[in-house]
Parts: structure tokens; C-alpha cells; sequence
């Protein structure tokens, strides 16, 4: 009778634990400083809300935060840029919330920015950007 208790406890632990879900490959992105710009705009805090990373076809929200030390945001001029570059450097971009992501390959940079859009050169006042998949 100990063996059968102790044989269903045992069955019933190896259950549970090929029932939890096993996320080791979609590890949450880790946002760093835009290397293109050096020290010339400021880090932004980036996350990710809901699926982390961001899966192909469906809705991402971001929480984008930090202060800007060089420029002021001014209603209306000033954009939040969201752009997935593959390796062939496609970017899209979008302002909104539940951004749409596209078609998304195992390995693409994220690239987080506010930018002021009434300039000719689309100035960037912060930035931020993660490598998803592989480093680039």
C-alpha cells in the first residue's frame, strides 16, 4: 500500500511539472543605450508590457520613461519611434499603443527613441535598443 501512495504522489509531481510552462528561450529583452548616437541623447527606460519579447503579428504596449537632460517634449512635435530593424536594416515605425509588430525573424534589433519631428533632420532626444535573438 506505501509503494501505490508513494508511486501516485510520484506520478502526480511528474504532472505538474511537465505541465509548467518552459520559457528558457524567450527570456525577457534587456534595453541599452542606442550605440549610433554615443552619448549624444539620453537613455531611455524601455519595458515591455505583455508578451516580452514581442511576437510576430500581435499587439506590444511600451512603458518609456527617463528624463531628458538636452531637449524639452512640445506637444504635437515630439514622437515616441518605434521601429524593428532586421538585418537588412527594414525599419517600421508607428506611434502608438499596441503597436503592431510585424513579421518577426529569430533575430532583429529594437530600437525605442523620442524624436522631434518638426525638424528637417528628425532630431532624437533619447534612445534606447535591444538585441533580440543574436547580437548584431
Amino acid at each position: 500500500m506505501k509503494n501505490f501512495i508513494f508511486a501516485s504522489i510520484l506520478l502526480a509531481l511528474l504532472l505538474t511539472v511537465n505541465a509548467a510552462p518552459f520559457q528558457l528561450n524567450k527570456r525577457a529583452i534587456t534595453f541599452g543605450h542606442c550605440a549610433a548616437f554615443n552619448d549624444s541623447v539620453d537613455f531611455i527606460d524601455v519595458k515591455i508590457i505583455g508578451t516580452d519579447p514581442p511576437e510576430s503579428g500581435k499587439n506590444v504596449s511600451f512603458d518609456v520613461s527617463g528624463t531628458l537632460t538636452k531637449n524639452d517634449i512640445t506637444n504635437s512635435k515630439t514622437i515616441l519611434y518605434i521601429a524593428y530593424l532586421d538585418d537588412a536594416g527594414n525599419p517600421f515605425n508607428i506611434s502608438a499603443f499596441d503597436v503592431p509588430a510585424p513579421l518577426l525573424l529569430h533575430s532583429y534589433l529594437l530600437v525605442v527613441a523620442v524624436r522631434d519631428q518638426s525638424r528637417s533632420k528628425h532630431t532624437t532626444f533619447g534612445c534606447a535598443m535591444a538585441a533580440v535573438g543574436k547580437q548584431f
